[in-house]
């Protein structure tokens, strides 16, 4: 456990870099750049332009416009909240709450008063820096972590069918990755035989590209490809939390749905995959050491703060008469059940004798229409907060109350 929170700790000292287009007239632009630049926490690139309208072929995107605000001129045209604009921060000498709400007004999302407060410049930048990495490490694709602490509880089993319910069902793009590096045993559950696993994409030597990883996905004849474990179990430890970071982040470009088998075994690989996930499923069974393993996760989970990820439980292998019931299960972790699928042994034993999936085997199951309405849940897009600061927030309240038009 403290080596996962040591991951999580190192991913928040990193060095965020942010690109700033800094637009200031010659007796302010030094002295602001000086201030940028003079940031620790952040990796800045300043790149500076004249004050007025800014020029659309400015090379590379940037994350952020600084402008000194002269009551008329705007750094691009759009409103806030448009996608892929960069966040505006307006500079200004005159603190009333009219001149910010001029400022606002005119399309800044944040407001910074002349002379510059160094402190008020990191607040603010660090911010932003939070919202553009998050939303560049969930951008494309959907990614879904299948988890338990509880052996035994069908995590593999939830993430191959999930898998494939999302390529037939919902007619996704969708990727399997076995996190699972000890048991390995996607490969197993989808019967096949991959020639390349992920050791293969370990040389951390050479830049990884999107045409490496497609070369070492074995695709099922339901049409999910699957990224396997180490052939041997000692590979796993040679690949590094980073290396998988960097992978998931290359496969929710490639594909419209990831789905990670993270199996029992919490490490800082589990960590790097959740950080880069929109849903986490979390396996249970009608058991007290499986409801048990739940409560302690739910601890795990609430110290490593993950905002943005979708904890969700998923009761598998359920029984209407068992002893354990549905309602002592929400009411013991405190939390909704988001699927439950029921148990049929009979077939998912009839599916894995013939080689073949559900849908193949037994199309009419309870068991597979819990699957598809599960599959169906998870098939929704996801919501990207949009990019605003405090003030611009605080003051669209303020003027729905009063009565104020933009």
């Amino acid at each position: 456990m403290a080596k996962d929170l040591e991951t999580r700790e190192r991913l928040r000292t990193a060095r965020p870099r942010l690109r700033v287009l800094l637009m200031a007239n010659a007796a302010d632009g030094p002295a602001l750049r000086s201030a940028l630049l003079a940031m620790t926490e952040l990796d800045i690139e300043v790149i500076d332009e004249k004050p007025g309208i800014l020029s659309q072929t400015t090379g590379a995107p940037v994350d952020v416009v600084i402008f000194e605000f002269d009551g008329q001129s705007l750094p691009q045209p759009g409103a806030a909240g448009d996608k892929g604009r960069p966040v505006r921060i307006a500079l200004t000498h005159e603190r009333s709450p009219q001149a910010i709400r001029e400022v606002l007004r005119a399309g800044a999302d944040e407001v910074l008063f002349l002379p510059l407060d160094q402190e008020d410049l990191s607040r603010a930048l660090l911010k932003i820096s939070e919202s553009v990495g998050d939303a560049a490490a969930h951008s494309g694709g959907k990614v879904i972590s299948v988890v338990s602490l509880t052996g035994g509880t069908g995590v593999t089993t939830i993430a191959s069918n999930c898998a494939i319910a999302l390529a037939n069902l919902a007619g996704k793009k969708t990727a399997l990755v076995d996190l699972d590096f000890q048991s390995g045993d996607l490969a197993v559950c989808l019967n096949l035989e991959p020639e390349r696993c992920i050791s293969d994409l370990n040389d951390t030597g050479a830049r990884l590209n999107s045409v490496q990883i497609e070369s070492v996905l074995t695709r099922h004849r339901s049409g999910v490809y699957l990224l396997a474990a180490p052939k041997r179990i000692e590979e796993s430890e040679q690949i590094a939390a980073s290396r998988v970071g960097m992978i998931i982040g290359l496969l929710r470009e490639m594909v419209d749905v990831v789905v990670m088998d993270i199996g029992r075994y919490i490490s800082d690989v589990s960590v790097a995959a959740w950080e880069r996930s929109d849903d986490l499923l979390y396996v249970i069974d009608q058991s007290i050491g499986a409801v048990r393993g739940a409560w302690r996760f739910l601890d795990l989970f609430a110290r490593l703060e993950l905002p943005r990820l979708q904890l969700r439980f998923v009761l598998n292998r359920w029984t209407p008469r068992h002893p354990i019931t549905e309602k002592q299960i929400i009411t013991t972790l405190g939390r909704p059940l988001f699927a439950r699928i029921p148990r049929e042994d009979s077939v998912l034993e009839q599916a894995l004798g013939r080689g073949e999936d559900l849908w193949k085997a037994a199309p009419r199951s309870a068991l597979t229409r819990a699957l598809e309405e599960m599959a169906l849940q998870l098939s929704a897009p996801v919501d990207l907060p949009k990019k605003g600061g405090l003030l611009s927030k605080l003051f669209a309240r303020n003027g729905a109350h009063a009565g104020v038009k933009s």
